[in-house]
């Protein structure tokens, strides 16, 4: 599982770096309160993530080395989110999309982290562990979705293609102008 989120990483930033360069050097411009919630919504899940780290050390104190795996998720979950909420602070569009991509790790992480619990503590209940894998993957196909809608944004919105977008709008203002002109 810890495949999966380096995998999901990694393919995200490659896929950033291959298409969506021109869009990653720019600025976020009039987003304040899409990174101020981006950062409260990524703090919640650390906490979150600290608070299940903290259960199952308490929980399991004189046993620690058979919840590791649990462990090691929440720990990634944690700081993942840490570094999430830092990141969608500032202003470039890179660190926006890479505050996204770490943000679904985090929340990805979290999920392998009770599938590992519940494989580990409830071994027989195979409910309980077809839940957490239906989240993680109802929830890596929704990243992934918004991965696919970031490329089509990208390869949709280069310079050539903005220009002839702005060239069709005033046209289109023209054009409308030019009719009022004519019927007055």
């Amino acid at each position: 599982m810890l495949i999966l989120l380096l995998g999901h990483v990694l393919l995200s930033l490659l896929i950033g770096l291959a298409k969506g360069r021109e869009y990653l050097n720019g600025y976020a411009t009039g987003e304040k309160e899409y990174r101020i919630h981006s950062v409260q919504v990524t703090l919640t899940f650390a906490g979150l993530a600290m608070t299940a780290l903290a259960l199952f050390i308490s929980v399991r104190a004189e046993n620690l080395t058979e919840i590791a795996s649990i462990l090691l998720f929440f720990s990634v979950s944690f700081s993942i989110g840490i570094l999430s909420s830092v990141f969608a602070r500032f202003p470039r569009n890179w660190f926006r999309y890479l505050a996204d991509v770490l943000a679904d790790t985090a929340i990805l992480a979290i999920g392998c982290g009770f599938l590992a619990f519940c494989q580990e503590t409830f071994q027989w209940s195979v409910g309980l562990s077809l839940v957490f894998i239906s989240f993680i993957v109802v929830f890596l196909f929704l990243s992934l979705y918004n991965l696919y809608k970031y490329y089509k944004y990208w390869t949709t919105s280069t310079p050539a293609k903005r220009s002839i977008e702005n060239n069709r709008r005033e046209d289109v203002k023209r054009s409308t102008i030019s009719l009022s002109i004519d019927r007055a």
